[in-house]
């Protein structure tokens, strides 16, 4: 006698209560994995700022305790539009100090503001040494207010001594570039006045509505894009106004 075995397979419905359990699984733990992501790049992205402030200041001990300039011309004695001239900009002169042009990139950033695509309009060209950061500068600390600089005595690099109050004074931030004539990145900043100046470069809050800033003392921290940094400057105002402008110096003059 020969046994006949019968095998059962899933019906209809149990495979779709299957699939609907697996989405609803998925619907509540993919928030959760792409939180958890984006934390861990936040806390690379503030690393990256600790070092960019870290590399500045040694950068300011090797050079009697001044900053660097937003921009120096390598080909000509004066930074000027037309020339074709290579920019030596301020994320150069840490470098060497660094080593590593992967710092100047947030990983919630790739690949960063284009500054060959911010010179090339103006007749300019990079140092070729990087090509892509994702912080944007305090152009009072990191003088020029715009580009192109100014002359000598009317654009003097700024001393360590300037910074009366280095824990609330920015080097480094979460920026968004926008160029002269564009929208700015959020409907409360100001349109940009120049090519290449504080206005053109407003906070950034990628990470989860904050900013990651570092400081003249070395240290970094995430900010809320509505929250404050203490500072006042001249006139009992602000020195900075979050997300648009964290240019300026504490007890000197806001934005440049």
């Amino acid at each position: 006698m020969t046994q006949t075995f019968r095998t059962r397979g899933f019906t209809l419905i149990e495979l779709l209560v299957v699939i609907a359990i697996i989405a609803i699984l998925a619907a509540i733990l993919f928030p959760v994995f792409a939180q958890a992501r984006e934390k861990a790049r936040s806390s690379a992205c503030l690393s990256n700022a600790k070092q960019l402030a870290l590399a500045t200041l040694m950068y300011v001990q090797d050079y009697d305790e001044l900053f660097p300039q937003s921009v120096y011309s390598m080909d000509t004695p004066i930074l000027l539009p037309g020339t074709n001239a290579r920019v030596f900009t301020v994320y150069d002169a840490v470098m060497p100090y660094m080593k590593n042009i992967d710092i100047f990139v947030c990983p919630s950033n790739r690949p960063g503001t284009d500054f060959a695509a911010i010179l090339g309009p103006m007749g300019l060209r990079t140092s070729g040494v990087f090509r892509f950061a994702s912080y944007g500068i305090n152009f009072a600390v990191f003088q020029d207010p715009s580009l192109p600089p100014g002359l000598f005595a009317e654009d003097p690099v700024t001393p360590l001594a300037a910074i009366g109050e280095p824990v609330n004074t920015t080097l480094f931030f979460d920026s968004k570039y926008t160029p002269f004539g564009g929208t700015p990145a959020y409907p409360e900043c100001a349109p940009p006045t120049d090519g290449f100046g504080w206005t053109n470069m407003s906070g950034d809050a990628r990470h989860s509505e904050g900013i990651n800033v570092n400081f003249a003392d070395g240290h970094s921290k995430h900010t809320p894009r509505r929250g404050s940094i203490p500072g006042v400057s001249t006139g009992g105002v602000p020195t900075y106004t979050l997300p648009c402008d964290l240019s300026g110096i504490p007890g000197g003059t806001p934005d440049t």
